[in-house]
């Protein structure tokens, strides 16, 4: 499955982000995620980022190397294009509550698993640019949410003793 666009929006009455994506292959999965998992997603995306960095330089450069590429991707994410509705919802036309994730990185990609409340799950791979046009996204929307959950502007190192597979629930 590639991702082709993503679209969300903070849904003030939910206290939630409604978070779709379309494919190349015109399906289109819709996902209710809340202040914990958008926060996860950025936390586990970031920290994978880093060590995935941190194999080829020190955990300062890397951190520093990580930051970098997200602001870069930030400034020139497109939020103004219209989001394409694709004609196949495989998840059905409701969105699904995430309860859970769980992120590993395979090699360049990012493998995220979306576990929902359906007892089901979606896993979806990203290459590090669609990954980080993703938080970038989230990032925004939990800004508009208020919800202080957002990426770090600090410059602290991260933990290097950490697992290489983030499970979060």
């Amino acid at each position: 499955m590639s991702i082709k666009q993503f679209n969300g929006e903070w849904v003030c009455k939910e206290d939630r982000v409604l978070f779709r994506f379309n494919t190349s292959e015109d399906q289109e999965f819709s996902f209710w995620l809340t202040r914990f998992v958008v926060k996860s997603l950025i936390q586990g995306t970031q920290q994978l980022a880093v060590q995935n960095l941190e194999k080829q330089h020190p955990p300062q450069v890397a951190q520093a190397m990580q930051e970098f590429q997200q602001q870069a991707v930030a400034q020139r994410a497109n939020f103004q294009e219209t989001y394409q509705v694709p004609s196949q919802k495989p998840l059905g036309d409701e969105p699904l509550l995430v309860t859970g994730l769980v992120m590993n990185q395979n090699g360049d990609q990012t493998v995220i698993e979306f576990q929902l409340i359906t007892q089901k799950s979606v896993n979806v791979q990203m290459n590090q640019s669609v990954l980080q046009v993703m938080i970038t996204l989230l990032n925004k929307l939990q800004d508009v949410a208020q919800w202080g959950v957002g990426l770090d502007t600090s410059t602290t190192t991260p933990d290097t003793a950490a697992p290489a597979q983030v499970l979060m629930h």
